[in-house]
């Protein structure tokens, strides 16, 4: 007969067990802009304790890798491929532009709900509305709440004011048994900061989930997104920490952000929904520099938005989750087409060492990174693809150590935040070698009352430049000379992605998109496209 003592080990082993085989929870959220240096573990400065407790007790990726911007990083995450396969290298879809992430793809929240999860989006779309069938209920979610394009007003939920056609955008949409979408304009919302309505929503669709069920929640967050805009209240959470004015807003909404994460995991708790959750946290692309910067900072990254620098395509990024061991870095490398079989493969097996395969995704260029996420295995890969965009004739390549820049990368500064003396840093990280004391043809940024003196882009789309980004994160040396096989081997491995590519699907502005079409909203406005 069993004794009590040999029991309650079995038990344990037998729920431990069961729990490996059970379907996890999956939390996704995007920080929109939010740059390499804006997150508490890069700045003590940044007041989002929430997010650093889900960091520090879960995984830190390191070398976790996005596209330069918005949309393509979007569509990389949903389709597991690179956005030069897609059409959508080059720039974002703009408001009134009829084209969009192609209908004959298969996407994330897609295979999801295959996999027996209900699924829901709240915040950003952003891979076009020209037609319905290019929104998100008409592409697996089960419920979208939020804006279909790349910014709005956090207030008024304007978006073109300054820029053409202006109209409202926010929404709630679901899907009629007719197939058709059900679309809630809310109007309501034009006065109320909208990191706050993201925050009732999940509330929402947390407490009444259908606990038969998994869910899977897809958080494409607003902040700290441009404008820069801020409750009163984050922002004099700053006194006698910020001094300047424009860094102090943007880690203000970097704050509000944080409390929608605590929000969101305080609700998982109180449904009971949290011990079986994995919580993923990443930025779409670095912060943005220059004039259109609200005070983003890749610091000690170079480049940021837009580039294909470090500051580029680094993401700040971490996973937490009470099922798996936590405390620690990552430093593998990891891109952001690997979510899509990383996470349908802990849909379909779990979250424990498995040999199961997860369904099968044809194509793609994304593998599944989850033995190398609890620790089990180096990485599943040792390249990727940066970006090829034919409009710009640019392209770049990681392989192994080495990034390969053809063409232009874009503006590539190193920008110390504000409070850094630059006399200090230009001495400690600037200029190392005599070499890089040579001035001829570097431009001036320009930080607040600070010179940041930085190598302006090159204009001619041949040139080639090479960077060792293990010994040489900062990108301050150019070895291409030195290593002509190395160049060699990766301009003919980057050739084999040139040919797979398509052409960027990017078109002109529709003028029958106009919203004032469409009583101020804007609004799907084609049946095809």
């Amino acid at each position: 007969m069993l004794s009590s003592t040999t029991i309650a080990p079995l038990l344990l082993l037998l729920l431990h067990l069961v729990s490996a085989l059970k379907q996890p929870n999956v939390v996704l959220l995007l920080a929109d802009d939010l740059g390499w240096g804006d997150v508490p573990w890069h700045d003590a400065r940044t007041i989002a304790p929430n997010l650093m407790e889900l960091a520090t007790t879960g995984t830190i990726f390191d070398r976790y890798y996005v596209q330069p911007i918005c949309t393509p990083t979007r569509g990389a995450l949903m389709t597991g491929k690179y956005p030069s396969r897609l059409g959508l290298q080059h720039l974002v879809i703009g408001p009134d532009t009829p084209y969009g992430l192609p209908l004959n793809e298969s996407i994330l929240p897609e295979y999801m709900r295959k996999l027996g999860y209900s699924v829901h989006g709240i915040g950003k779309w952003h891979l076009g509305h020209c037609s319905w069938d290019h929104t998100p209920t008409k592409r697996g979610f089960d419920s979208f709440y939020g804006y279909f394009n790349g910014a709005t007003d956090y207030y008024t939920k304007v978006l073109g004011a300054f820029t053409g056609p202006s109209g409202f955008d926010f929404r709630y949409n679901t899907l009629a048994n007719s197939g058709k979408v059900k679309d809630d304009v809310l109007w309501s919302t034009n006065t109320t900061y909208s990191s706050y309505l993201y925050t009732q929503q999940a509330k929402h669709v947390i407490s009444t989930h259908d606990k038969s069920k998994p869910l899977f929640l897809y958080l494409p967050m607003q902040n700290p997104h441009f404008p820069a805009e801020v409750p009163t209240q984050y922002y004099d959470m700053y006194e006698g920490i910020v001094k300047d004015k424009t860094r102090r807003t943007l880690l203000a909404m970097v704050t509000a952000l944080d409390d929608i994460v605590k929000s969101v995991v305080d609700t998982l708790k109180d449904s009971g929904l949290w011990e079986n959750t994995v919580f993923i946290f990443f930025a779409d692309n670095g912060g943005q520099l220059g004039i259109f910067s609200i005070g983003q900072i890749n610091y000690p990254l170079r480049g940021g938005k837009a580039t294909y620098w470090e500051g580029g395509i680094r993401s700040a990024s971490f996973i937490h989750s009470p099922l798996l061991q936590g405390g620690q870095v990552n430093g593998e490398l990891m891109h952001v087409t690997d979510w899509l079989p990383t996470i349908t493969h802990i849909g379909a097996c779990g979250v424990e060492p498995t040999n199961c395969t997860g369904p099968e995704l044809a194509n793609i260029d994304g593998v599944n990174q989850w033995n190398t996420i609890i620790g089990q295995s180096k990485s599943a890969r040792t390249e990727f693809l940066v970006n090829y965009d034919q409009e710009q004739n640019n392209a770049a390549l990681r392989m192994g150590k080495w990034k390969l820049l053809q063409g232009n990368p874009g503006r590539g500064p190193w920008v110390p935040p504000p409070e850094i003396n630059y006399r200090k840093y230009k001495e400690n990280v600037l200029s190392t070698t005599p070499e890089e004391k040579v001035m001829d043809g570097w431009e001036f940024e320009i930080r607040g009352e600070q010179e940041i003196k930085a190598p302006w882009r090159t204009k001619l789309t041949d040139k080639v430049q090479l960077y060792d980004v293990e010994s040489d994160p900062y990108e301050k040396h150019e070895v291409s000379k030195d290593n002509p096989e190395v160049v060699q081997q990766m301009l003919e491995r980057l050739q084999v992605y040139k040919d797979a590519a398509v052409p960027p699907g990017n078109k002109p502005s529709d003028p029958n998109a106009n919203p004032d079409n469409f009583g101020g909203v804007w609004t799907p406005w084609l049946e095809t496209c």
